[in-house]
């Protein structure tokens, strides 16, 4: 359990990197969806009529039933296989996302992202477990860091295609989630019948094997949390990502919204604004790739937070009707989010767990965080409504509190670091005696 403190190790194949787009790309949709469901709020309202409640159910929806879907999708996965459903839930997000796309109205558009949501939960701990699984030892950070680029690289296309198709109303939408739906079909095809993922699988089989330890036989339940240190782990990843996501939903989801509603802005300057400092993001998020194997993850993490809850407090500070200070705030947000949330929760979960526990710990912890993100989104256009101040005041204070959690588990790894992390093969097998 063990924060590694080397160099980033060599060793990596370009097999090993195409894997890592292929899981990759559940972090991609996954975002897409987000930051698409985000656009199509101001745009849906206008042509639907939409109060502001029917709004936040469609906000949150999305939320809640990633949760819904990562709780059992990853459960299912340590139980029933992690290579299969690691081809099959990305079909069922292509079919939501053609029912989105061809929606016509609040009804079917609610339904389609509810399958949406549950499909891309499903995906998410199933695709970074088989990642981590089938990765090199040694090299799991560098790889489940690439996730999260990826995650970004969705940011960035939807956020750009939402401003290409801005003039174009509801079928700018559409379009938006019909190349979702083609994206999700080409990955299907992808990580099932490309040959050197299932090379990946058997050498991988072979190494825990040889270890001692069956990959494909899931640690029980009871048994991982009668376990006091993976029990605290759990409970530390799962309130760090909590208050992660309750900012970066938030932000995501509602900042087209926030620019237009509250900042008075048109749709089209709203989606440039935001995909120009996207950019800042994405860059950030190769840099991280670059250090997640090594000390200076945790040490950028410092100063992240503090740069991630002053970004929120400068919102708040002005109440989000100055441009320039949302500028600022936008790209001080995407300065900072790469450093201090969900890569390094990916990159935790696979570090402290049981090979055969990573999709069960991953997928709980995800459902923990999104289940109380959805019934903030929820409520979150009548929080803007009545305060845009009082909301960003709160997302500060949540801001902080990830953080401090976030240092209480880097100590925690670094109290551990006589110990050989439980991604090591060799160290699965004692981890999974231990959890016993």
């Amino acid at each position: 359990m063990a924060e590694n403190t080397a160099e980033a190790p060599a060793g990596l194949e370009p097999r090993h990197w195409i894997l890592a787009v292929a899981a990759g790309m559940a972090s991609l949709l996954d975002a897409g969806a987000i930051i698409s469901v985000g656009l199509g709020l101001a745009v849906w309202k206008e042509a639907y009529d939409l109060d502001v409640w029917t709004i936040g159910v469609l906000g949150s929806a999305l939320t809640l039933f990633i949760a819904v879907g990562s709780l059992t999708g990853g459960r299912l996965a340590d139980l029933l296989g992690r290579g299969r459903m690691f081809s099959l839930t990305i079909l069922l997000f292509a079919a939501a996302a053609v029912a989105v796309a061809l929606a016509p109205g609040a009804p079917v558009l609610v339904a389609g992202v509810i399958v949406l949501g549950v499909a891309a939960g499903a995906d998410l701990p199933t695709s970074i477990a088989v990642l981590s699984e089938r990765a090199p030892e040694g090299t799991q950070g560098r790889l489940v860091a690439f996730t999260h680029v990826m995650w970004t690289v969705g940011v960035v296309l939807a956020t750009l295609l939402g401003f290409v198709v801005s003039g174009m109303g509801v079928s700018g939408i559409s379009l938006i989630f019909g190349l979702l739906a083609v994206l999700a079909v080409a990955t299907f095809f992808f990580r099932a019948f490309y040959p050197p993922f299932h090379q990946l699988e058997n050498e991988a089989m072979a190494r825990y094997t040889t270890a001692g330890v069956d990959p494909a036989k899931a640690l029980p339940l009871g048994a991982l949390l009668r376990n006091r240190t993976s029990l605290l782990l759990i409970v530390l990843t799962a309130l760090f990502y909590l208050f992660f996501t309750l900012v970066a939903n938030t932000f995501g989801s509602f900042k087209t919204y926030f620019l237009v509603t509250v900042g008075g802005t048109t749709q089209t300057v709203a989606t440039g604004l935001s995909f120009g400092t996207t950019l800042i993001g994405l860059a950030g998020t190769i840099v991280f790739t670059r250090i997640a194997d090594t000390k200076w993850r945790s040490r950028f993490f410092a100063a992240g937070v503090l740069i991630f809850a002053f970004c929120h407090l400068l919102i708040a500070i002005t109440g989000g009707v100055l441009l320039p200070v949302m500028i600022a705030a936008l790209v001080l947000y995407n300065i900072a989010f790469p450093f201090v949330g969900e890569a390094l929760y990916k990159i935790w979960t696979q570090e402290s767990f049981p090979v055969n526990a990573r999709a069960t710990v991953q997928g709980f912890t995800i459902a923990v965080a999104r289940f109380i993100a959805a019934a903030f989104a929820l409520v979150t256009p009548a929080l803007i409504a009545w305060s845009p101040a009082g909301l960003y005041y709160l997302l500060t204070v949540f801001a902080v509190v990830s953080g401090f959690v976030g240092m209480m588990i880097i100590r925690r790894l670094r109290a551990g670091s006589d110990r050989v992390p439980a991604s090591s093969p060799k160290a699965a097998a004692a981890a999974t005696k231990e959890v016993l």
